[in-house]
Parts: C-alpha cells; sequence; structure tokens
C-alpha cells in the first residue's frame, strides 16, 4: 500500500509581514481621510459655540441699554465697565392747565399726559428711598451734567405713594430743570456690566438692584457691589472671556450717541495646544434726548 504525502499550504514569514505593512499604509490612508473631516467639525462647532456665547451677551447688554436713562451711561475700569440708570417707562407731564400741571417751585405732583406703563414700579414716602434702590425714581431733564445729574440725585427723586398711571407723585424735592420736551422718565434701577478677564476668572457679570452712587469708582469691583447697605443682585452673563471693552460716544445735535461693545471669548484647543478666540463687535444707537 502506498501512501501520498499530504501538501500543505500557508502564509510565508515574508508574506505575513508584507500584509502587515500594506495594512498599516492602509489604515495610515484611511485615518487621514476620518480625522480631518472630524477635526473640521470640531473647530466648526466650538466656534459655534463662542460665537453663540458672545451674541447672546452683546445683544442682552444692547437690549438693556435700549431703556437706559438719557445721559446715564458711563465707562469705567479702564474700559472694562459699563453702568447706567434703567428707565423702561416715562411719558409727558402737563406743564400748563387745564389739569394738574407741574410747578418747579413748589409742586409735590403733576398729572400725565398720555399713556403710562405704570407696571412693576415701588413707591415709597421716605426721600431716601430712591437713592437706595427701596423705591423707584423719578426724573426731569438728565443731562449728566454737573446741576442736572441723575447719579448726583440733582434731578431725580423718590416716586411716592399714591403715583398711577394718570398722576406721578414724588416726595419733597424741586427739579432744577424743566425738560424742553415735558419729558419724565420712571428709574427702577441702576444697572452695571462688569468684565474680568483675570486668569482663572475670565467673566462678564450683569449686576442690578443696588444704591445709586455718585462715584463709579466707588462700585467698579465685584466686591465693593455686594458690600453696599443695598447689595447687587449679579447673574453671570457670559464665562471664557479673554478680552472685553465699552466705549461711549456721547451724541451730538446732528446724531444719537453711540456705545460700542467688544467682547472677546476663547477656548483652549488640546489638539492644537493653543486658545482659538473670537471677537463681536457691535454698536447700539442710545437715544439722549432728555
Amino acid at each position: 500500500m502506498k501512501f501520498s504525502k499530504a501538501i500543505q499550504s500557508g502564509f510565508t514569514l515574508i508574506e505575513l509581514i508584507v500584509v502587515i505593512i500594506l495594512t498599516g499604509i492602509l489604515s495610515t490612508v484611511m485615518f487621514q481621510f476620518i480625522t480631518v473631516p472630524m477635526e473640521s467639525y470640531v473647530d466648526v462647532s466650538r466656534r459655534t459655540r463662542l460665537v453663540d456665547i458672545a451674541d447672546t451677551a452683546i445683544q442682552r447688554i444692547a437690549y438693556d441699554v435700549r431703556a437706559a436713562l438719557p445721559n446715564s451711561i458711563r465707562i469705567g475700569c479702564g474700559g472694562r465697565c459699563m453702568e447706567f440708570l434703567r428707565a423702561p417707562a416715562g411719558g409727558r407731564y402737563r406743564a400748563a392747565p387745564p389739569g394738574d400741571s407741574l410747578n418747579f417751585i413748589t409742586d409735590s405732583r403733576f398729572e400725565v399726559i398720555g399713556p403710562l406703563d405704570y407696571t412693576g414700579f415701588t413707591t415709597s414716602n421716605n426721600s431716601t428711598d430712591c437713592a437706595s434702590n427701596n423705591a423707584s425714581c423719578v426724573s426731569i431733564y438728565n443731562t449728566g451734567l454737573p446741576g442736572t445729574n441723575a447719579w448726583n440725585l440733582d434731578n431725580m427723586t423718590t416716586l411716592a405713594n399714591g403715583s398711577s398711571a394718570s398722576a406721578i407723585r414724588f416726595t419733597n424735592f424741586s427739579f432744577p430743570q424743566a425738560s424742553p420736551y415735558q419729558r419724565f422718565f420712571l428709574v427702577d434701577t441702576p444697572i452695571k456690566y462688569i468684565c474680568d478677564t483675570t486668569s482663572g476668572t475670565e467673566t462678564l457679570t450683569r449686576y442690578q438692584n443696588y444704591n445709586i452712587v455718585s462715584n463709579e469708582a466707588s462700585v467698579d469691583s465685584h466686591v465693593e457691589l455686594l458690600a453696599l447697605s443695598n447689595p447687587a443682585e449679579h447673574a453671570l452673563l457670559a464665562d471664557q472671556v479673554t478680552g472685553c471693552t465699552f466705549s461711549y460716544s456721547a451724541g451730538t445735535a446732528e446724531r444719537n450717541a453711540v456705545l460700542t461693545i467688544s467682547l472677546t471669548i476663547g477656548e483652549f484647543d488640546y489638539l492644537s495646544n493653543v486658545t482659538e478666540d473670537i471677537t463681536l463687535l457691535q454698536q447700539v444707537s442710545v437715544v439722549n434726548l432728555p
């Protein structure tokens, strides 16, 4: 009986090495095709997120500023702080009979001409409650200049009990000047924005409902605002803030005032080992007709 020798087949060591090398080359090529689109997607997502943070913050600031008492915007902290008095409502006072007109020497009330949204304002017969922000304020003809500066309470006083949408009462006060357009404003709170770009902080914070302070430099930090007799309420508006600038150009007879806001948001990219920043800039027209 004869036995045939079985034929064995398989890979040689050289063939196996060649296969491994070819597989490595193909994997490298495929990796490039996959990682580049993924990195691009991550980059676009990061930039979109940064733009959204900056745009949301700027739009909130712009919304607030449109309700600013004319000529009350002030810039501090080397351009990193912006503060104003919010006047969400106002109207025209009656300057002559018939009706209850405003006497700038001996009066304590006046009749409102036209509609007035009186919702949300608080009243008090304590004349200091306007300055301490324990009650709303009424202001007439704020120019921001000495003698007619609401921050110094030259032309602003407490909104008194008994006020309504048709008549305004005020406490123990004589307004220094009449408005050429018979305009008055109701102020409910000061508002302040502070940018802190200190490493480890890097925030933009909004403050409200605190004492009205004439010297901006004495309330230009988080600590100072919370140390007031009526401490400020505060809310984080944006984080990852690497740069922030407020600048203000007062209006003229030919144009409105302009507030310019520049906000930079950054995020560290661990793949490239650098921080990527995006900067948004917006100008807000401010009507300063007192």
